[in-house]
């Protein structure tokens, strides 16, 4: 059966659906059915694919970046990993000339929200505009998206937790990359999506490994990690708490490697070499239409 994707409505959104037709009695009653329509929402909003909207807007920055920062290689495919509705892992399947052989270049993908300088302070101040801001990705890098988005406590706990780097796991040796892929599997969230030259999304297989296509973390290889999200059912902190739903500030971000891109609707509204930013924000590098934040 395929994979049916849709558009995920925020909870405040739908709390706020919900009470518009209330003339005024705040009850018990009224305020436990919010609640409820809530937390069904967080819930679909956790388990639920990632929207064509917000694949199209990766995969749109992501060609954008390769095209900029690896424009010597020819790009085969792309795979999208969710780990939370703002924090993607990408692959990109890449063809190397002269040499001809097929390698998979690591990115992330990580959806902030903008800020411009207050005419009034001088300080800034969010705009209400969404970036995406692509980045090659290293070991270094993924902790710090971790930290950032709330994952690094939890897979600090599956990384210690486990039976190393040298048991014999089904694909082979495990690395850095697999606990981020294991904790994927073990607080399962979405099956990654991989998305074809035509621009096809098609779902892949739950614990697919993009760095290595073709393998996947098998239920024997997550059963030592299991015990990490036992306490709260297999869900993660990041989305008990909320925090998974509201992008980082893009001045949390501090000095980075990473380019910033537009977007609007399914694709960029501008992709222009902006260049890289550092502290103090992403100067002229566009903005995000809309407060979509579904993914």
């Amino acid at each position: 059966m395929p994979l049916r994707y849709r558009s995920l409505t925020p909870p405040l959104v739908m709390i706020l659906a919900f009470s518009a037709g209330n003339t005024g009695c705040d009850t018990r009653a009224s305020r436990e059915r919010a609640r409820l329509a809530d937390d069904q929402a967080r819930r679909r909003a956790e388990t639920d694919p990632p929207s064509v909207e917000v694949l199209s807007q990766i995969r749109a920055a992501s060609g954008a970046f390769m095209s900029e920062k690896h424009a010597g290689e020819s790009v085969e495919g792309y795979s999208f990993t969710s780990l939370t509705p703002n924090l993607f892992l990408v692959g990109v399947s890449v063809r190397n000339p002269p040499a001809g052989g097929s390698t998979v270049r690591q990115l992330s993908a990580e959806r902030v929200r903008d800020t411009e300088e207050s005419w009034l302070t001088g300080e800034p101040k969010e705009n209400g505009d969404l970036l995406w801001v692509i980045d090659d990705l290293d070991e270094v890098n993924m902790k710090i998206l971790a930290r950032r988005h709330g994952l690094d406590g939890e897979v600090g706990a599956l990384r210690d937790s486990g039976p190393g780097y040298a048991y014999p796991h089904s694909w082979g040796r495990r690395t850095w990359l697999d606990d981020y892929l294991l904790w994927h599997y073990v607080y399962h969230r979405p099956a990654p999506v991989a998305c074809t030259p035509g621009g096809v999304f098609q779902a892949q297989p739950l614990g697919f490994r993009f760095q290595e296509p073709g393998t996947c973390i098998q239920p024997e290889d997550a059963r030592p990690y299991q015990a990490c999200a036992a306490p709260t059912g297999g869900r993660s902190s990041v989305f008990l708490g909320g925090s998974a739903w509201r992008p980082p500030l893009a001045t949390a971000l501090g000095e980075t490697r990473g380019q910033a891109f537009a977007a609007r609707g399914s694709g960029l509204a501008a992709a222009g070499s902006h260049g890289f930013f550092s502290r103090g924000g992403f100067g002229a590098a566009g903005h995000f239409a809309g407060g979509h934040f579904g993914g």
